[in-house]
């Protein structure tokens, strides 16, 4: 079962409250962050009135981490278009760090960014001979993602192939929209991108992927969705073509209460962002933008109309021979389904450099692992960076990639037992060591995998994953074996130079009985 969610993305340029025409390659000015599923903030399953798995803020990053840790190369290039992904993970060597939250030339936004989509020197930062090389290296996933949106507004430049016309193009906008294919087009000055979200509900639930065949399923299925808009002031648009043009956001001027699913793009020259622009006011609904008021930019105004007016669920309906139904339902009458869910938890004002020691959950029952995932946090003042958590930034790939920060003197207790033989000075090593120890990420014949995320990644976007498949404390009062509901905590020392906010989400294994 997958649903289809109608995304339309709209955006437009203000000069000092005046709108202003958009440029040939203003199409490259936004996309959707890597994986549909951070579209969805939280969600819940019941079957037959019974909760089946509960509400959990921000599953998409646990969920995010699940799907790049058992997803292969060749299941990135080939079913990761039709997911929100690009043939290859976002580049976190290709972010940079301006502290400085009014914004500075030739910097992409405030804050952790990594919004370049575009750039002629290597796509690594050991090719560097100079800090304008540093500057210029891009994320090029992203150039993916872009080329999902066929540009409706330029036939000229698509070689005649797409355009508004009938006469002098191969395919228009209806034909696209006929079809349901991703487009891009202006009216009245408004840039407008349409894109179509499917998200497999295994991806979302593991749960609807192991319940199997049934004669009929009272299923309810609720979705919170990540919708809002940002007004992006820019600096140093008003000569030199762009060169010492800057991106910056306050809190304020953020609609987008949970994760920002938006990538706003940069680069410095008039070829994205007109000249005289000072603000940049965009979002990502359902169906077709709301009223804004941001640098007197109304978006409703863009009469977006997307092709899908509603969501859609899909599903298979499979005819048996009778013979071998009536034996399908002998056998599997009263099936025991076990599943892994998610239990988190957001922490989101970790002082710098000081100790953190917390509980996550008191009544967990058969935990496997506990997944840390750290972001940049909000800091007030000059110096303060985005001054929101960082997965709320429009200019950096976060959730979808972390940052470099490191937790060190780490320890994870169960039922006031340490898991760790002793606290860590995590490193990759220690990652491939957990994941090995939980046996829950893919493996190959070569040794210990751990999906698409290889030592380059990881040290660039840290993901803390610690085993507890060997710590979950067995009854020994029950000779059933069943595992007891323990508190867990974690602890750690943050990193030294910025707060943090921190997501522990707990992996456990249901059902499983407590006594």
């Amino acid at each position: 079962m997958f649903i289809v969610i109608p995304i339309t993305m709209a955006a437009a340029f203000s000069n000092v409250g005046t709108i202003v025409a958009p440029v040939p390659g203003s199409s490259a000015l936004c996309s959707l962050k890597s994986n549909f599923l951070n579209l969805i903030h939280q969600a819940d399953i019941s079957v037959q009135g019974k909760t089946l798995e509960s509400t959990q803020a921000y599953i998409n990053i646990c969920k995010h981490f699940q799907m790049i840790s058992e997803m292969s190369e060749n299941d990135l290039k080939t079913l990761g278009h039709s997911v929100g992904f690009s043939p290859v993970l976002d580049n976190p060597s290709a972010a940079r760090y301006n502290p400085t939250q009014a914004g500075a030339g030739t910097h992409g936004g405030n804050g952790l960014c990594n919004n370049r989509p575009f750039s002629s020197a290597s796509e690594y930062q050991i090719a560097a001979q100079e800090a304008t090389t540093i500057i210029n290296i891009a994320n090029t996933a992203i150039q993916h993602k872009l080329s999902r949106y066929v540009d409706t507004s330029m036939s000229v430049i698509n070689n005649v192939i797409y355009g508004v016309a009938t006469s002098n193009t191969l395919m228009t906008a209806t034909n696209l929209a006929s079809e349901f294919r991703p487009y891009y087009e202006t009216k009245s000055n408004y840039m407008i991108w349409y894109d179509y979200a499917v998200i497999k509900l295994n991806h979302l639930f593991e749960s609807i992927d192991h319940i199997g065949l049934t004669q009929k399923l009272d299923v309810s299925l609720r979705i919170w969705l990540n919708c809002g808009t940002v007004n992006v002031t820019v600096g140093g648009n008003t000569s030199g073509g762009g060169s010492n043009m800057s991106y910056n956001i306050t809190p304020s001027n953020n609609t987008f209460s949970n994760t920002c699913p938006l990538l706003v793009h940069y680069e410095a020259s008039n070829r994205i962002v007109p000249t005289l622009t000072t603000n940049i006011v965009c979002g990502v609904y359902v169906a077709r933008p709301p009223v804004t008021n941001f640098a007197s930019m109304n978006l409703s105004l863009a009469n977006a109309a997307h092709p899908l007016q509603n969501c859609r669920l899909y599903y298979s309906q499979i005819t048996m021979n009778p013979q071998h139904a009536v034996n399908y339902n002998n056998t599997n009458t009263n099936k025991k389904v076990i599943y892994r869910s998610f239990v988190t938890n957001n922490y989101p004002s970790v002082s710098s450099g000081g100790s953190f020691n917390q509980l996550i959950n008191s009544g967990i029952v058969h935990p496997t692992g506990v997944l840390i995932v750290p972001f940049l946090g909000a800091v007030t003042g000059t110096s303060g960076g985005l001054g929101d958590g960082q997965y709320k930034s429009p200019f950096d790939t976060c959730p979808c990639t972390t940052s470099p920060v490191s937790l060190t003197y780490l320890q994870v207790s169960v039922g006031g037992q340490n898991v760790l033989e002793s606290t860590l000075q995590y490193g990759y090593e220690h990652f491939l060591e957990q994941v090995n120890l939980c046996e829950q990420l893919t493996s190959s014949d070569f040794g210990i995998s751990t999906g698409l995320i290889n030592q380059n990644y990881w040290e660039n976007s840290k993901w803390y994953f610690v085993d507890e498949t060997t710590s979950a404390p067995v009854c020994a009062a029950c000779p059933l074996g069943k595992y007891k509901a323990e508190p867990g905590n974690f602890a750690h020392t943050s990193c030294q130079n910025h707060s943090i906010g921190t997501l522990p989400a707990l992996k456990d294994q249901t059902p499983a009985l407590p006594c």
